[in-house]
């Protein structure tokens, strides 16, 4: 009995190292063979220099290589999605798997964003668009208290934000401002309400300036403007305030305080009242001028004072218009 299980013992042990040694011998002439036989294996890189981005993509992929696609510079001279260049080159012996770099040539050119300008100078608003490669068109004025500070950048009649993306070698139009006009007609704020003077002082691009009420009472919605200073014959500087005087009663109930006002304020000129606005502006733009010779003179008292260098001018553009 026990020789027959020592029998049945010695059987197994033998099967097992029979298929022990098939498994290795399996291995070792099957896969591992063959596999360090292929990881040797040598390409020849084809010439892609005729076809197309989707042809020589799918060329490469058949040999069982890998590629990368650099499509960034186009080339008006060449046919959209060409392969202009790509290494290894043709005839090249390369590994299985190997990488091949690819030039390819997009469908036009790729987009730009457009700048930060608005706020800035007309100067480094021409200096940044040539950067960018944008040419410039028209160049439009605004009235503005910031003289040559863009306001706007137009293209194709819309107005543009940075950031947008715009055709490489796109045309854009720049809104500029014109700074402040001297010497402006005064608009007539009588009888008008708050939000109504307010608004017309705005639009014609004068300041609000001191609000005063006649007859007791502040009511801001129901009172009218009795009188305005500088007044409707008057021209005045852009930008400039007008003060401005309300009341909910009417002008003959407030007569004595409106003769009080012409008083005050028409004696500049002796009650001619059509030359009290040149006589106003008069006196601002001679304090102005009194400012700057005070300042002028102490610059001139300073040592060693800066030496101005002079800034090349800006590049004349096609055409210039004036937005009234």
């Amino acid at each position: 009995m026990k020789g027959i299980k020592l029998i049945s013992q010695v059987l197994l042990n033998v099967i097992i190292v029979i298929a022990l040694s098939y498994g290795i011998y399996h291995f070792v002439f099957n896969v591992w063979i063959a596999s360090y036989t292929n990881h040797n294996k040598v390409i020849t890189v084809p010439d892609l220099s005729n076809m197309n981005i989707v042809d020589a993509t799918a060329e490469l992929e058949k040999l069982g290589l890998t590629y990368e696609v650099d499509s960034s510079r186009f080339d008006p001279g060449t046919k959209p999605y060409a392969v202009m260049d790509f290494y290894p080159t043709a005839e090249s012996q390369v590994k299985e798997g190997r990488r091949i770099f690819l030039k390819s040539n997009p469908k036009t050119y790729r987009p730009v964003e457009l700048p930060d300008l608005v706020g800035k100078s007309k100067r480094l608003a021409f200096t940044q668009l040539g950067i960018s490669e944008l040419k410039i068109g028209k160049i439009l004025y605004e009235p503005d208290l910031a003289k040559d500070a863009v306001l706007k950048i137009l293209y194709n009649g819309k107005i543009m934000k940075a950031g947008d993306l715009l055709p490489r070698f796109a045309t854009v139009d720049l809104v500029l401002g014109r700074g402040m006009l001297s010497g402006v007609k005064m608009p007539s704020l009588i009888n008008l309400t708050l939000d109504e003077a307010k608004k017309i002082i705005n639009d014609n691009f004068f300041e609000v300036g001191q609000i005063k009420f006649i007859g007791g009472g502040n009511d801001t919605i129901n009172a009218r403007v009795v009188y305005q200073f500088p007044f409707s014959t008057d021209t005045y500087d852009q930008g400039q305030p007008i003060d401005i005087w309300l009341s909910t009663q009417t002008r003959d109930q407030i007569r004595v305080q409106l003769k009080e006002l012409d008083v005050q304020y028409k004696n500049f000129s002796n009650d001619d009242e059509d030359d009290l606005g040149n006589s106003y502006r008069d006196m601002m733009r001679q304090q102005r001028t009194d400012d700057q010779l005070k300042e002028l003179q102490q610059n001139n008292n300073t040592t060693n004072p800066p030496v101005e260098q002079k800034q090349p001018e800006a590049p004349k553009t096609q055409e210039e218009v004036i937005i009234e």
